[in-house]
């Protein structure tokens, strides 16, 4: 799950670039992407159109939940975005790790996030191992 500021951030916009790159295995590997914004529904799905992807864009644009989980973003009071975080979870929702994005370098890497998913998966499936020779 990514919370981003929105799809004016160069920021966000490189790291869907990004995450773009990774979707095809995420979904042949049965793992999913939730992205989260406080843009109306009609510009996130612009923004998802316009990057190519194909998982779920949610969006909060009356941003009443934002501020109970310490997700709103101090500094930027003209937007008022989420502040860019992603965490992977579990399939009880259960946080596995979880990145903060503030400063652009806080934000996972490709290859991050593959690591994150082959622990998760190797944590959860009980055949990870293939059977003894």
């Amino acid at each position: 799950m990514h919370f981003y500021r929105g799809w004016w951030c160069p920021k966000e916009q490189r790291f869907f670039r990004e995450l773009v790159k990774l979707q095809d295995e995420a979904e042949v590997a049965y793992a999913r992407f939730v992205s989260i914004s406080v843009d109306l529904p009609e510009v996130a799905a612009a923004f998802r159109a316009g990057l190519g992807a194909r998982w779920t864009f949610l969006c909060h644009p009356a941003r009443v939940r934002q501020r109970r989980p310490g997700l709103r973003e101090a500094t930027d009071t003209v937007n008022d975005p989420y502040l860019p975080a992603a965490v992977l979870l579990k399939p009880n929702l259960e946080i596995h790790a979880e990145w903060d994005g503030y400063w652009y370098w806080g934000r996972p890497t490709l290859e991050e996030l593959r690591q994150g998913f082959r622990d998760l998966s190797r944590e959860l499936r009980s055949d990870w191992k293939g059977p003894a020779a």
